[in-house]
């Protein structure tokens, strides 16, 4: 394998955790950095769709034959992949990287997995984060966003032997803090990628400004973190401060 290996990023988890929005944040950081993406949207809400604009999408499954088209793309000229995989379903997500023999696949290719979980306050997630490492182990990477939504202490996660677990394995956590939520029902009314938030007049000016502060939020804690920055294919060298996110 590379050194600096391309990036297949799942987004994993219990349902309604987030994924799609960190997604959606992720697709603005990496394309602001100028890499040569492509997102696979698995699942059937169509979260993604303001995106087409930014990137090219597709819808996939992999639980009925869409593994193909996938696996095509370790070949091209894609910096990084990224799959939003459906809520829960998470022995249909082992049985599929066990039947394609992925992690395989991935190195030959000179690709690595990065798992990408959102958390809240619930049991659920811990037990479906704890699943998926007693599984993947090593072969993978992984990032636990703490979705503020839901939550600020994350107790249930803390206190599990996951949370020990998930240090010995490498992985790194990041914060997304809370987003007013009359600024994202607004937000996702309309339809718009984050990065177009500025420019939608429709948007009265605070919520423009809400949005502004937690998107800037987020890409702080991911260029701050260089675990995380590397697991998800980004510039290296650039820190915080010479990342400008415009609005």
């Amino acid at each position: 394998m590379s050194l600096s290996p391309r990036r297949l990023i799942m987004t994993v988890g219990d349902s309604r955790v987030g994924k799609s929005t960190v997604l959606r944040l992720l697709i603005d950081l990496l394309h602001a950095q100028e890499k040569q993406i492509k997102v696979y949207d698995h699942d059937t809400r169509f979260k993604l769709a303001a995106y087409s604009q930014i990137v090219p999408i597709e819808s996939i499954d992999f639980f009925r034959g869409g593994t193909d088209i996938i696996l095509d793309e370790f070949n091209g000229n894609c910096d990084a992949l990224a799959v939003d995989m459906p809520g829960q379903y998470l022995d249909k997500v082992c049985q599929y990287i066990h039947k394609v023999h992925l992690f395989k696949l991935l190195n030959e290719c000179g690709w690595r997995l990065t798992l990408l979980h959102p958390i809240s306050h619930r049991l659920d997630c811990v037990e479906y984060l704890e699943q998926l490492l007693e599984f993947v182990g090593s072969s993978a990477d992984y990032i636990v966003v703490k979705n503020q939504y839901f939550d600020k202490q994350f107790s249930q996660y803390q206190r599990s032997s996951v949370y020990e677990k998930l240090s010995t394995l490498n992985g790194t956590e990041i914060i997304l803090k809370e987003l007013n939520k009359y600024s994202y029902e607004t937000i996702e009314s309309i339809g718009l990628p984050y990065s177009a938030v500025s420019n939608h007049l429709a948007i009265y000016s605070v919520y423009r400004a809400y949005t502004y502060r937690w998107a800037k939020s987020f890409y702080s804690a991911v260029i701050n973190n260089s675990i995380a920055k590397n697991y998800l294919g980004l510039n290296k060298s650039q820190r915080s401060e010479e990342y400008e996110y415009t609005f």
